[in-house]
């Protein structure tokens, strides 16, 4: 008779013992493939820095054929200074984008105007506004975009350039709209009539 304390093999399942062998197998197929993953995971971290410093060279003002070669630090530490240089100064980038945008609607008025059927009176006036908001002196320039946008209906943007225009305006009484536009601008009139023709 055998010990009590001995057990046989044939007491264990086999799935039990084929558990044990897969498991082994598994560590060893992880150890096998872990450099492999490491080595894809470094391409993909220099495959990601070369892409950034493609995109900060540039955007920092930088020369790209002098700066073909950087370190991933020098890289990453050009990136955050370019970062918190544009996060301490959003207003002013604000306030750039904005007068770019401004400047190119005053040139494509200034290019539309001459083909508009209105007189020649309203042409005269709607250019000496438009020269006159294109000099880098006038502060109003600035403002006068939001100021009007608060008292200006979106379809009376289309009426300047609209060949209707010119009826409109001789329909109305011309005395109304007689005063000089640069004090329209700083001071938007609330008493005009409606449908009444106003540039600013």
């Amino acid at each position: 008779n055998m010990p009590p304390h001995i057990i046989p093999d044939t007491t264990y399942p086999m799935s039990s013992r084929m558990t044990v062998a897969q498991r082994k197998e598994a560590n060893e197929l992880r150890k096998t493939l872990k450099p492999l993953m490491e080595k894809r995971r470094r391409a993909r971290i220099n495959e990601s820095l070369n892409k950034l410093k493609d995109l900060i060279v540039p955007l920092a003002g930088k020369d790209t054929s002098r700066y073909s070669k950087l370190e991933k630090a020098d890289i990453l530490e050009m990136t955050v200074k370019f970062l918190r240089d544009l996060q301490s100064s959003p207003a002013e980038a604000q306030a750039d984008s904005y007068r770019e945008g401004y400047d190119a609607c005053l040139q494509r008025v200034s290019a539309l105007l001459p083909r508009t059927s209105l007189d020649r009176e309203t042409r005269a006036r709607v250019h000496d506004f438009v020269q006159q908001a294109k000099l880098p002196s006038s502060p109003a320039c600035r403002t006068c975009s939001a100021r009007a946008s608060s008292v200006l209906a979106p379809n009376q943007h289309e009426r300047i350039l609209s060949p209707k225009s010119n009826d409109l305006l001789r329909s109305e009484n011309r005395s109304s709209v007689t005063g000089p536009i640069s004090s329209g601008v700083h001071a938007a009139p609330q008493t005009a009539a409606p449908n009444m023709w106003r540039p600013w």
